[in-house]
């Protein structure tokens, strides 16, 4: 398998965590690139003269800086984006629920400023919404000052991100133990009939050894690309500590395109992949339509295209035993498409904030204790207490489950439908994968609740 190392890939990390932090290696099968650029301000930065030990400034000697985000001691953080013309700006995010926050504006600077919390340790995202009416319409802008990015799809624009520190390094950061390996793959697909790719975590020590290892495909939603789970999930480092703290066996990830079209950035777009419906750039396919649903293309590339790649090209263990399927929202809609229809493909199926209304007509196979009691060895659903998009699936589907007493564990924990959430997510399932013995906990023969602190 050849492979050359892209300059896309490495200003695609730089933009996404600013300095040059450690992701391990990042390695490529293809010279296919997209390349990532932002648009100038149209207007000159401008803050304060003094920047503060945290934060990110900017201005270029043509006004006085902008420093934002600034993360302060006290585990607030202050926005600010200069706007000078602007009637109003609002921030927006994924942070605390909240559906806005009002910016109060400096006139002699005309930067408008907001801080927020104290927030708990986690890795949140914003943007700045600008002369909306009554919370609708304006302009959605990302913070040109912040570099780190969290890339968007279709009706869902890309978003900035910062982080509030915890007490030391947490689960999610770049610590100082043995790391894995990100790299880019591309394949031809035949289901779809294009190229697109493949982004892999694979264990430290893999390159140096001959050790097999356990493949988990690892699914985004809509919205996200096939980059998400590792510049914006941080996969990769939540993986790395924990196997350097020997609670999750090594394994490898893999994280393929969630719609059914070409690869971002491996060519010219085909007009197919443009519309609506076939996941372009107007509005990410929801599950149930032709483009995103496993049943039709996108599970269809992943059993007879991806998994055969990977298997083929990667030191990997195969059979059902050494396989796992899992996904947030989008993805976890698609697992439960593909992993009821496939109890035979995959022994472990992951569901995050996602669920499923009447599943118990819509897989009556799956439903028949003798074959996912005895076939799986775990069926894991989590969801955030306050998530009201995909809350009520999920509550359907666990009762579902209960009801016909096939084994499996419902969390339900902090968070709404968010980053915040599928990152502990995934830090509290890997451990229980790729395990001798049923993963299920064992003293509830139907399912066990569980709220996450």
């Amino acid at each position: 398998m050849r492979r050359a190392a892209l300059s896309f890939v490495i200003a695609m990390i730089a933009a996404a965590f600013g300095t040059a932090q450690p992701f391990g290696t990042l390695r490529a099968a293809s010279s296919a690139s997209e390349g990532q650029g932002q648009q100038p301000p149209a207007t000159s930065s401008a803050g304060q003269a003094t920047p503060p030990a945290q934060g990110r400034g900017g201005g270029g000697g043509r006004g006085p800086q902008v420093i934002s985000p600034q993360v302060n001691p006290d585990k607030t953080v202050t926005l600010r984006f200069r706007a000078p013309n602007a009637k109003s700006v609002e921030l927006i995010g994924e942070i605390e629920g909240k559906p806005s926050y009002p910016m109060t504006k400096e006139e002699a600077t005309g930067i408008w400023s907001v801080t927020i919390g104290p927030l708990s340790h986690d890795v949140y995202n914003y943007q700045f919404r600008v002369d909306a009416v009554n919370g609708q319409g304006g302009v959605i802008a990302m913070d040109p000052q912040n570099p780190s990015v969290k890339l968007g799809f279709g009706g869902f624009p890309s978003a900035s991100m910062f982080e509030i520190p915890g007490d030391g390094l947490e689960f999610d950061d770049a610590k100082d133990v043995p790391h894995g390996t990100v790299r880019l793959e591309t394949y031809h697909s035949k289901a779809i009939g294009a190229p697109r790719t493949l982004w892999i975590y694979t264990p430290p020590g893999y390159e140096r050894g001959s050790t097999r290892y356990p493949v988990f495909y690892l699914l985004h939603g809509a919205g996200n690309i096939d980059s998400s789970w590792m510049l914006t999930g941080r996969a990769n480092y939540i993986m790395d500590n924990l196997i350097a703290e020997g609670k999750a066996r090594p394994m490898i990830l893999v994280n393929p395109l969630g719609y059914a079209r070409q690869g971002v950035g491996t060519g010219p777009d085909r007009a197919q992949d443009m519309a609506p419906q076939g996941g372009g750039r107007g509005t990410p396919p929801a599950p149930g339509t032709p483009a995103a649903q496993p049943g039709g293309l996108f599970g269809q590339d992943l059993l007879e295209d991806v998994i055969p790649y990977v298997e083929k090209n990667l030191r990997t263990l195969t059979g059902a035993d050494n396989r796992a399927l899992g996904g947030l929202s989008m993805g976890g809609g698609q697992t439960i498409a593909v992993g009821f229809t496939h109890p035979d493909t995959f022994h472990y199926l992951v569901i995050m904030s996602a669920g499923a209304q009447n599943a118990e007509t819509t897989y009556a196979d799956f439903f028949r204790p003798d074959v996912a009691n005895k076939k799986l060895k775990l069926l894991w659903m989590g969801i955030g207490k306050d998530d009201q998009l995909t809350g009520v699936g999920a509550k359907a589907l666990d009762e579902a489950l209960t009801k016909a007493n096939i084994k499996h564990t419902f969390v339900v924990g902090e968070g709404r439908h968010e980053w915040v959430v599928w990152r502990h997510h995934l830090h509290d399932v890997a451990p229980r994968l790729f395990k001798s013995t049923p993963a299920n906990a064992p003293h509830d023969p139907a399912r066990t609740r569980m709220s996450l602190p």
